[in-house]
């Protein structure tokens, strides 16, 4: 069933807000538009997720839609760490539209207020109204796809690299994704995790996680 959903076309984006005096971000992939009038996107949310906290405080949320060629580290930035943990926008270059970060090399920039959401046991779905929009760029966007199969490697040595403390305190084995790399650092001990909790980065569950 899961290669089945793999086909499905889905971008990668950096999903950011802002609440109590900080910026939060996070990498996700499953934001669609839903509606012209009015102009209507869904987000979807690990329930883990501290920019989905951020999110259900603030009620309003910017997307920046990731190019093909992004720099590996900032899909590692954001999909590899939490933000309870470290300052991802300290990590990266951003620029501010009307009180939000952005990716500056984004193709497009998106600011949208939160109407409703859905609620389920491993995800959140926000449905929200876009305001507006910045800074529309030509170019090819980047892909899970793409991610997967051509930048996933790059992507962890970037962030090995480039992050040398964690990576440091880090020595131990800890819990990765075997398909998209992802490293488990929530505050609930791996093994207490529920049976049907998913991967936030490519969406697979427990079973294809190890020590690494």
């Amino acid at each position: 069933m899961q290669e089945a959903l793999y086909t499905l076309s889905n971008g990668l984006y950096v999903l950011s807000a802002a609440a109590g005096g900080k910026f939060c971000g996070s990498l996700v992939d499953a934001v669609s538009q839903i509606s012209v009038l009015p102009n209507l996107i869904i987000v979807s949310c690990m329930n883990t997720s501290h920019t989905k906290e951020c999110i259900e405080e603030s009620g309003e949320l910017g997307i920046s839609v990731l190019p093909k060629n992004t720099d590996p580290y900032v899909v590692a930035n954001f999909g590899f760490q939490s933000g309870r943990d470290v300052d991802k926008w300290a990590n990266v270059p951003y620029e501010l539209k009307e009180g939000l970060p952005y990716i500056p090399k984004a193709l497009a920039k998106i600011r949208a207020k939160v109407i409703d959401k859905l609620v389920y046991p491993n995800n959140t779905v926000f449905i929200a109204e876009v305001e507006n929009a910045f800074d529309v760029k030509e170019g090819e966007p980047l892909t899970y796809k793409h991610y997967r199969d051509e930048m996933k490697e790059e992507c962890l040595k970037s962030f090995a690299n480039r992050n040398a403390p964690k990576a440091e305190k880090a020595s131990f084995k800890q819990w990765t994704c075997t398909l998209c790399g992802y490293v488990y650092d929530g505050d609930i001990p791996f093994e207490q995790l529920p049976e049907d909790w998913r991967c936030p980065l490519c969406g697979v569950g427990k079973e294809l996680f190890e020590l690494r």
